[in-house]
């Protein structure tokens, strides 16, 4: 087989370029995710989603906060089967309405999801209010 010096160097090249393609795409995961077959399928074809993340501009979202009708019906649909499990002693009642009430604020009131307290000793009577 008798291959011309050009062409002997444009194999070459693309083999390389290929093979640091690949090395890159596995140890570098954000080289590995913007490069994946996925994440250039959802650049390339349009999104079954009305609010897209793909999309730069603001015009997509909708123009007011979500009321709770829009939250109930998020909550109705794809969710995990969860429940937050929280252990807190009577003497940390501050705290614990705390805790609650940011992840009511940044993420459960979206979602729905129900709480559950746990305790050493039964709750006393401050704390179950």
């Amino acid at each position: 087989m008798n291959m011309s010096l050009p062409v002997r160097y444009i194999i070459i090249v693309l083999f390389l370029i290929i093979s640091i393609h690949y090395i890159v795409s596995f140890t570098h995961e954000p080289y590995g995710r913007a490069t994946s077959l996925a994440s250039l399928k959802s650049k390339i074809l349009p999104s079954k989603f009305p609010y897209s993340s793909s999309s730069d501009s603001y015009d997509n979202f909708p123009p007011h906060a979500p009321t709770k009708e829009d939250l109930a019906e998020l909550a109705q649909g794809r969710r995990a089967n969860a429940t937050f499990v929280i252990l807190a002693r009577n003497t940390d009642l501050s705290g614990t309405i705390r805790s609650i009430r940011e992840i009511e604020d940044r993420f459960n009131r979206r979602y729905m999801y129900p709480y559950v307290l746990l305790n050493e000793v039964p709750f006393t009577e401050e704390f179950k209010r």
